[in-house]
This record gives structure tokens, sequence and C-alpha cells, in this order.
């Protein structure tokens, strides 16, 4: 399998990814407390920082790892099943591959990062993709969910006057929910789906006809062997989805908890309980937001949803960028070692795959030559 991009989108995407987040960064800063010169902020900002205590971050740390680690085995119940010997290890560098790649592509496109890391392991492509189905979609099902039940209890943190929770984030989450759906319980209607599309491109572009039946094929082995591991996950591991819902609740109660030890280490309290209310509503609305990691959007939806818990326009922006940092970027950053690591290893087994004899033979040639040369 390819790498899940290239270096130069790779690198793209790093810097859409890191300037989003600036700027929102800074349109938190100037936005909030507009009365304040920025003289002031910047010296209240220093204030926060220097009276930090470092054993709620430290504690915070704790929670990011928790969090890592129920995403982990999370992928790893259900890799298991198609492929009984890969090691947990490799699960959890797929769960940091997916963070970086999520980061840095629209949208949160971030399957192919486990992708490359369950094939590079020996896992076969067709498994490594059901597994991230099931995977994520106990995440549509427990955001989902979780977001309604907020929603209908007209919680005092909603905010009233903002359209975050509008229509079009309802019908983006509920196409992609159905989506996958269809792509763990009918995945031969979504390649029927893609023959059409392919077809109907085919008549109006001859030249792409041979490509289009390449890529037929290949789906249609891809999907014979998925739809075989779909159903021996419905059939003989309910009780492994319900672990994978437990786990998926897990995940997303440690950033919560991470979030509310961030805010303890502002010397500031907030309640666990609203600060949930908080996370499951901005999960909801991020999830699919079109720029890199939703970078900017997550920054200025998380600031306008705790105005009310954090009630300090000082604490927004730096609880805004440390939540941000146990939660996304040491993710990316761990997730990018990951990548960049096992790129390293695919280099270099593809210099041990040149045959030994490869150079004197593109040598002989040339000196065959030279002795032709000097004999005349």
């Amino acid at each position: 399998m390819q790498a899940p991009m290239s270096r130069e989108k790779m690198i793209r995407g790093v810097l859409l990814f890191i300037l989003f987040t600036l700027v929102g960064l800074l349109v938190i800063f100037l936005g909030f407390d507009t009365q304040k010169s920025i003289e002031n902020k910047t010296e209240e900002l220093l204030q926060v920082f220097y009276g930090l205590r470092f054993e709620f971050l430290l504690a915070a740390s704790v929670c990011m790892l928790l969090d890592w680690l129920c995403g982990g085995l999370r992928f790893h119940i259900f890799i298991r099943i198609v492929s009984p010997s890969i090691k947990f290890r490799d699960s959890c560098r797929a769960i940091l591959a997916t963070t970086c790649v999520s980061a840095i592509t629209p949208f949160q496109t971030g399957g192919v990062g486990h992708l490359y890391i369950y094939a590079r392991s020996g896992v076969p492509l067709s498994g490594a993709i059901t597994a991230g189905i099931t995977a994520f979609l106990s995440t549509l099902i427990v955001i989902f969910f979780s977001a309604c039940g907020i929603l209908l209890s007209n919680h005092r943190l909603i905010p009233k006057d903002k359209t975050w929770i509008s229509l079009f984030s309802f019908l983006i989450f509920g196409f992609v929910f159905l989506t996958f759906l269809l792509l763990l319980f009918k995945p031969a209607f979504v390649s029927r789906i893609f023959y059409w599309i392919s077809d109907q491109i085919g008549r109006r572009f001859n030249p792409s006809v041979p490509y289009l039946e390449q890529a037929k094929l290949k789906v249609e082995q891809i999907t014979t062997e998925h739809s075989a591991f779909a159903r021996n996950i419905l059939r003989n591991h309910k009780w492994t989805y319900l672990l994978s819902l437990i786990l998926t609740c897990g995940f997303i109660f440690a950033r919560v908890v991470g979030g509310y030890f961030v805010i303890r280490s502002f010397n500031a309290n907030a309640s666990l309980w609203e600060l949930c209310v908080v996370e499951m509503l901005y999960n909801f609305v991020v999830l699919f937001m079109p720029t890199p990691g939703a970078s900017g959007f997550a920054e200025g939806t998380k600031s306008v949803l705790m105005q009310e818990l954090l009630r300090s326009a000082t604490l927004i922006t730096p609880f805004v960028l440390l939540n941000r940092f146990f939660s996304v970027y040491c993710g990316v950053i761990a997730g990018g070692i990951v990548i960049a690591m096992q790129l390293a290893k695919d280099i270099r087994r593809s210099k041990m795959d040149i045959p030994e004899d490869a150079i004197p033979q593109m040598q002989a040639p040339t000196i065959a030559k030279l002795k032709d040369n000097k004999g005349t």
C-alpha cells in the first residue's frame, strides 16, 4: 500500500492546520473583552500562564494517554477479529496516525492513517476498512445520541442566539451516519453506486475506461472480503461492538475530564457535568468542518460554548489553547512521528529490495564500451 499522503501534501496540510489554528486563537484573543487594550490582554494572559498549577496539567496528560489507550483498544478489538496476530502497539500506532491525518485533511478524513499502518503490519486492506468503519460508527452513535439528548434537555449552556447547532450540521451528520450504516450492513449497495458512477464517467471520458475497470475489480474484491468480515462481526461478535461503544464513551469522557483539569489548573472551578454538555455539543458541531482538523472552527466554537461556563474572558484563550493541546495537538505530533518512522522504514525496505547485481549490470555496458573505445 502506498503512503497515506505525499510528502508535499502532508507539509501543506500541516501548514494549513497551523495557520487556521493561529487565526482561530487570534480571533478569540482579540474578540473577547474588546474594551481592554492588547497590552492589557497580553499581560493578563501571561499572568494566567505564570499562575498555572502544573499538577493539574500532569493529570490532564494522564487523561490524554487514557484517550489514546481507549482509542487504540477500540481499533484493536475489531482488528483482532480479522487479523488475530496483530499486536496492540500497532493499534496504538494506527490511532495516532489517524489523529495526525485527521488534523491535516479537510473534514477530518483520517481513516487513511490507520489503513496505512495496519497494511504495513500485515492486515488485509479490507479487514482494516471493516475495523475502521465499525469503530467510527461507534463514535457517530455516541456523539449523535448524546447531542440529541442534550439538545432535548434545553440546557442553559446551549447558545440560544447562535446557529452552531444548525440544520446543516444535522444534515451532514445524518448523511455520514447513513453512509457508514450502509457500508457496514449493505456494502454491496454502496459498491453498486460506485459502479454506476464509474459507468457514467466512462461513457463521457473513454480514456478513463481501463483505469475505471481496474478500480471496479479492486472495489469488488474489497467489498467481497469486507462483507465477510462485517457478517462475522455482526453475527458472532455482538458483545465486541458493545465494548466498542463503552470504549468510545471512555475516550470522550477522558477528554472531558482532561478539560476539567485544565480549568482547575487556572485555579477556577466548573461543573464536570456542564463541561460534558459543552464537549458533546462541540464534538457534534466540529466533526465535519471543512478545514484541516476543523482548525479555526474548533477554537471558535469551543470559545463560544465556554463563555457561560468560565465566566472570564481572560481564561477563554488559554483554556482553548491548552485543551486543544492535550486533546489534539499532542496526538498530531505523536501521529506525525509514527507516520514519519513508518515512511523511513518503507524507504529502507525499498532500498534493500534492489538486487545486489543491479549495479554491476548497469555498469557493465559502460565498462565494455570503454574497453572497445580503448581498443580502437
